[in-house]
This record gives structure tokens, C-alpha cells and sequence, in this order.
């Protein structure tokens, strides 16, 4: 219990810049970790070749040029033969006996005192016309192979190191410029918006995740500018209605006229206040899945991050038992049995991750943006349902899709999906409360320019006496307990307002509910419209 507390008050204190260093330096020492080995053994391996060809062919030398000498008796000669391949910085001792009587001819050792070894003995006959009449012996020492092994380690590593440490500055360089930068800027512009100071916009001339995030915080900014001020107004207004109520009660008739026109004027305050509440509800769904992604990336990426820790730790056990030259084959072996085990769990977890975020960035894109485009009706709603799986794991509800791949619809899938998604929550909330298990379905079917999606749950129902107002604006049972009444109100208005279609509801009291959407193929009105719900009226 100790070691998770401390592990979580780790896990809260690493940065995103951190995590990224953190994951370059574990990519880049892991492979060095194998490589480095894999090729100083094959550059040993190709100088001991070398090493033994050379050894082979300087006895074979020595073979050749002390025949004569050795036949003749004459080991002056064969001292003054012998120091061409003496001459080699390589060779330890040259030794040649005589045959049968094994004595020794000459005997070249001097070198051998200053050598460390280890040395390496190769012996050859010597011939003289056919016969047999002597054996050289040449010993190597091993002294410069060494040094050039050696030599190769210290460069490959000094290599690598160079390499994570370049890695390391330039990933640096790129997060400040392209990450640790902007979202400052973007975290200095939220709390200039906390304090009320709503007078400069908000840019960030990007179009990645993060120029999403500038032109939300600026249509905030806008928002929230426009509400203080129509509040600024209204309030201008009460202070000179409570000044002048008598005036105001003595001339009521001639003011019926004016009050028409503020009628009309607050009509359109509603229309365009309707609107306006559609976007919130958007961006609201918006925000929901934004929790819901960041829940369900906590597992992965935790998981994660513990595998990392613990191939560190074998990495630098690893690294102990070498410099303490303790190393065993079982341990390289149980070593490369954890890393690689490692890697899947970490691979596992980095796929889920990345496929989570990858359906998250196309759900986000259309929820908080109303922009038209052609796409697949199946896709969009596996996506979005992917999304809306974080909430209903806590609930004893499934959800399922029965939809043809082959419906493509030119509209506004966020629109849509804000549709999708309210139902869903409608279900939930009303249908469903209450019971121990519940099941959601949505089919759909292709019938000419048109698509019938129907959506049904085997909830309580809707009672008869409500079921022909649960479209209208704030209606809702669950009034003063969280319930707006705007979720189907907002849904009625996108299908029918925007997306050109229709709805139909229909409920079986204790049988569930059941909602019919026939809706075009290719949605009315302007294909380069940015929000159709603001551009009405």
C-alpha cells in the first residue's frame, strides 16, 4: 500500500517533457544495450579470424625458410631466417626442435617477458626433400588484439552516448518550441479569462491539437465577453425600471407598444440563445469525453510507465553484474526473457493508447465544430461509442451497434453524434434508472436518399401523458436533480432544423422506448457553412 502511494506521488511529479526524455532515453539505451554487445563480439570475432589466418601463415613461413638451416645444422642461419617473422610485434616465442631426437635447434623468447597474453601456440613439420627432420612451434601473444577490442568498446559507447545526449537536446528544443510554449501561452490566457480580462482575443495561428484548444479558449472568451455585457445592460436596465416603476405603472398603455417590440426582440434573444445552448451542450459532451478519454488512458499508460521502471532496474542490475564482471549466461538470458516480455506489455499498452487517442481526435474534431463533411455512419458511431464506453462500464448497460458499413451520409457528424450521444444519456438517466441490467441498440437502414436509424432500449418506457412534450424546450421529470430538459429539446432541433430529417418516438410502458430518425443522405443547406445551428435566423 506504502510502495502504490509513493509510486502515485512519482507518477503526479513527471512532466510531459519528462515522460518524453524519459521514453527516448529508455528507446535509445535498450537497443544500444544489445547492439553495443552484438557487434564488439562480431569485430572480435572477424580479429581473432584475422589473427588466426596470420599465426597460420607465419608458421608456414617459418616451415619453409628453416628447412634448409635446420637440415644444413647451422643455427646461425636459422636465427638470422627467423627474424623476419620475429619482426612482428605479435609473436612471443619461435621454438624448432630436431626429429627423431626431439632436441632443441633454436629458441627465440626474448619478447615474451614484456608480453601479458594470453598467447596462442601453433606448431608445423619441417621437410627437407620428402623427410621430416624438425618442428617449429610459433607462439602469439594476444596483447594488440586486446587493445583494439578495447578500443572498439570505448568508441561504440562514447558513440551512443553522444547520440542519446544529441536526442535528448534537440527533443528539448522541439517540445519547447512546438508543446512547452504554447500551452504556457494558452495557461496564461485561462487565467487572464479566470480573472475577467476578456478585452485582448486569444491566436494561436496552428492547426494541430493545440490551435483547436487557442479557438475554443477564444470563442470562451467571446462568450463569456457577451453574456457580461448583455448582463451589463440588463442590469442598467433593472436599476432604471426600480427608479422609474411609478412612471413606468402610470404610462403602461403607451408602453404596450414598445413592450411588442421587445417581444420581438426577445424572440430573437431565444433563437439566438437556443443556439447558443447548443453549443454549450456540445462542448459539454465534449468535456465528458474528454474525462472519460483521460480515465481510460490512465490504465494503459500507468501500466506503461511500470513495465519502463522495471526494465530500468533489470537494465541497471544488468549493467552491475558486467562491470563487476559477475555476469552469467542464465543472467543475460533471464535479462532478455524480462525485456522482451517488457516490450510486449509495453507495445500492448502504447497500441491501446494510441488507438484510444487516434478515435478521440476525430470524435473531438466534430464535437467541437459543426463543420460538414462526408463520412460513415457505422465508423462515426464506433468511434463515438468507444468514447461514451467510460461512463457505461459503471453502469450495468450495454450498448450495441447493428449498422451496414456501406451508409455514407454527406452532413455534420458532430451534430449527429451530439444527437447519438443525448440519447444515450436520455436512456440512462430516465429509461433505464433503476435497474440492474438494461440493454441500448441502434440499427439503421439505407431506403433510397435516406437512412432510418432506429434507436431502442428495454427501459421503464415513457408514460403516455408526457410522451408527446418530452421535445419541448426545459421539460423534464427530473427537474431541481440535474436535468436541464434541453437534451431531446436540442436533439429535435438538430434533426429537424439542420440535418433535414425527422424523429419519432414511441414507448411501451415497462417495454422500453423506441426512437425513429429518417434522415437525407446529404444534409440541406450550405456545404461551406461553419456552424448552421448559429447561422439560423
Amino acid at each position: 500500500m506504502r510502495f502504490r502511494y509513493i509510486f502515485s506521488a512519482i507518477r503526479s511529479r513527471i512532466t510531459l517533457r519528462l515522460a518524453i526524455i524519459l521514453a527516448v532515453v529508455f528507446g535509445l539505451t535498450v537497443p544500444a544495450t544489445f547492439l553495443i554487445p552484438y557487434h564488439i563480439n562480431s569485430i572480435e570475432i572477424a580479429a581473432r579470424a584475422r589473427n588466426a589466418e596470420d599465426h597460420n601463415r607465419l608458421v608456414e613461413i617459418l616451415s619453409v625458410i628453416l628447412s634448409e638451416p635446420l637440415w644444413q645444422i647451422t643455427p646461425e642461419i636459422a636465427n638470422i631466417s627467423s627474424e623476419v617473422v620475429y619482426s612482428d610485434p605479435r609473436v612471443a616465442t619461435i621454438e624448432v626442435i630436431t626429429l627423431p631426437d626431439r632436441k632443441e635447434f633454436i629458441k627465440n623468447s626474448v619478447r615474451r617477458q614484456t608480453q601479458k597474453g594470453p598467447f596462442t601456440t601453433m606448431a608445423r613439420e619441417i621437410k627437407h626433400g620428402g623427410q621430416v627432420i624438425g618442428e617449429v612451434r610459433l607462439t602469439l601473444a594476444e596483447d594488440l588484439l586486446q587493445e583494439s577490442l578495447r578500443s572498439d568498446f570505448r568508441r561504440y559507447v562514447t558513440t551512443a552516448v553522444l547520440s542519446l545526449f544529441m536526442a535528448i537536446f534537440f527533443i528539448l528544443l522541439v517540445l519547447q518550441w512546438r508543446l512547452v510554449q504554447p500551452v504556457r501561452m494558452l495557461m496564461d490566457e485561462s487565467d487572464r479569462l479566470a480573472n475577467g480580462e476578456l478585452n485582448d482575443p486569444i491566436a494561436l495561428n496552428r492547426e494541430d491539437e493545440l490551435g483547436h484548444l487557442a479557438n475554443s479558449l477564444e470563442a470562451t472568451r467571446q462568450a463569456l465577453k457577451r453574456s457580461f455585457g448583455e448582463l451589463e445592460v440588463k442590469n442598467h436596465q433593472l436599476l432604471e425600471y426600480s427608479g422609474t416603476l411609478e412612471s413606468k405603472v402610470r404610462q403602461r398603455t403607451q408602453e404596450l407598444e414598445s413592450v411588442n417590440q421587445n417581444l420581438e426582440a426577445a424572440l430573437n434573444n431565444v433563437n439566438s440563445a437556443q443556439a447558443e445552448l447548443a453549443r454549450v451542450e456540445r462542448m459539454a459532451a465534449l468535456g465528458s469525453m474528454v474525462a472519460g478519454v483521460a480515465h481510460e488512458l490512465n490504465t494503459p499508460l500507468g501500466n506503461c510507465l511500470l513495465v519502463a521502471s522495471t526494465l530500468e532496474e533489470e537494465t541497471r542490475h544488468l549493467l552491475q553484474m558486467v562491470e563487476g564482471g559477475q555476469i552469467r549466461r542464465s543472467d543475460l538470458t533471464r535479462y532478455a526473457v524480462t525485456a522482451l516480455d517488457s516490450t510486449k506489455l509495453l507495445l500492448r499498452g502504447l497500441q491501446q493508447s494510441a488507438h484510444l487517442v487516434g478515435d478521440f481526435k476525430q470524435v473531438a474534431v466534430d464535437q467541437s465544430s459543426a463543420q460538414r463533411r462526408t463520412f460513415g455512419l457505422l465508423v462515426m458511431l464506433q468511434e463515438l461509442t468507444a468514447l461514451l464506453h467510460s461512463s457505461l462500464r459503471k453502469t450495468p448497460f450495454t450498448l450495441e451497434l447493428d449498422i451496414p458499413e456501406d451508409i455514407q451520409l454527406d452532413s455534420y457528424p458532430g451534430l449527429l453524434g451530439q444527437v447519438f450521444t443525448n440519447l444515450v444519456n436520455n436512456s440512462v438517466i430516465h429509461g433505464l434508472e433503476g435497474r440492474t441490467e438494461g440493454h441500448m441498440l441502434c440499427t439503421a437502414e439505407k431506403m433510397g436518399d435516406y437512412v432510418m436509424v432506429i434507436f431502442t432500449d428495454d427501459g421503464k418506457g415513457i408514460p403516455s401523458e408526457i410522451i408527446n412534450r418530452i421535445f419541448e424546450p426545459f421539460f423534464t421529470t427530473k427537474f431541481g436533480q440535474g436535468g436541464s430538459g434541453l437534451g431531446l429539446s436540442i436533439t429535435f432541433n438538430i434533426i429537424t432544423n439542420v440535418l433535414g430529417g425527422t424523429i419519432h418516438v414511441s414507448s411501451v410502458p415497462n417495454r422500453g422506448s423506441r426512437f425513429e430518425i429518417k434522415l437525407p443522405l446529404i444534409a440541406p443547406g450550405d456545404r461551406d457553412g461553419k456552424d448552421p445551428l448559429l447561422n439560423e435566423g
